[in-house]
């Protein structure tokens, strides 16, 4: 039996509108309504690497239109967000602007999936012939680099090369901040100077690694040094795996010392009791 979700804002809910997911934004909605959701924030990919697997899949009439026809199947009785992840927006950021008007938002999303000469860190080929650590050390450098510069509003699953390091099965149970601890304290710094909310990601719980993106001990360091804008997402793409893991990721925050959670509507944050 599934659990229920009492009162919570998924903020990382993907539709039909993405190459990688199958459920149309409206039955999302209905679903949402079962689970006593608050709010659901969707995100469709947009993605220029042309590596990526939703490389060139981004429909934004489409996929406006999904969300408008969302938001009337929702009234009031839920909370409808649009917003849109953008992978490795450092790198592609002048290009998908030019293509799409953030104003029209009320998110922007930040992920890194690939690796130049690496190729997809979500992936096992990434780690083909190559040293696993090495990757993850220039994954956490590249976070880094797109964190300092980027127009975003939600830092993604930061720790998503755990699902690549599983599916080649490869080690992927250490302490990532007993080896680069001053690359990922710079990190949560620079997200919390620039105001870009930390996504704390479920969709890990799901599969082989069985752990949050990022890890508990990274969540507790982003708190620990006055980290206070997170996010739940659970990284929806299909059935069966709606909304999984919030109700895991409510107490793990609840745990950590937050209180809140944060949403984005028109780029502007607001902050939502655990407790409601």
């Amino acid at each position: 039996m599934k659990r229920e979700v009492i009162s919570m804002i998924d903020m990382h809910v993907h539709t039909d509108d993405s190459p990688d997911a199958d459920i149309p934004a409206s039955e999302l909605v209905a679903q949402g309504l079962k689970r006593n959701l608050a709010g659901i924030g969707f995100v469709a990919h947009v993605d220029l690497d042309p590596e990526d697997y939703c490389y060139g899949g981004f429909k934004e009439t489409v996929y406006n239109q999904s969300i408008e026809l969302a938001g009337k199947k929702a009234g009031n009785r839920i909370l409808i967000l649009k917003g849109i992840e953008v992978g490795e927006p450092h790198i592609y950021e002048k290009q998908v602007k030019n293509l799409i008007d953030y104003s029209n938002y009320d998110f922007i999303t930040g992920a890194i999936h690939s690796l130049s000469g690496i190729g997809m860190v979500l992936g096992e080929s990434a780690y083909e012939g190559a040293d696993p650590l090495n990757v993850v050390e220039m994954y956490y450098l590249e976070t880094l680099k797109m964190v300092e510069v980027s127009d975003i509003d939600i830092l993604a699953h930061m720790g998503l090369f755990r699902r690549g390091l599983a599916l080649a099965g490869l080690k992927h149970d250490f302490n990532e901040l007993e080896l680069w601890p001053d690359t990922i304290r710079r990190i949560l710094e620079t997200i919390i100077d620039r105001n870009i909310a930390l996504e704390l990601n479920t969709s890990g719980l799901r599969r082989k690694e069985k752990i949050t993106y990022p890890t508990p001990q990274i969540l507790d360091l982003y708190c620990r040094i006055g980290g206070e804008l997170v996010t739940v997402g659970s990284d929806t793409h299909r059935e069966p795996h709606v909304f999984f893991g919030l109700e895991e990721g409510k107490r793990l925050l609840e745990e950590t010392g937050f209180t809140k959670t944060v949403f984005f509507r028109d780029r502007m944050p607001g902050r939502r009791d655990l407790l409601q």
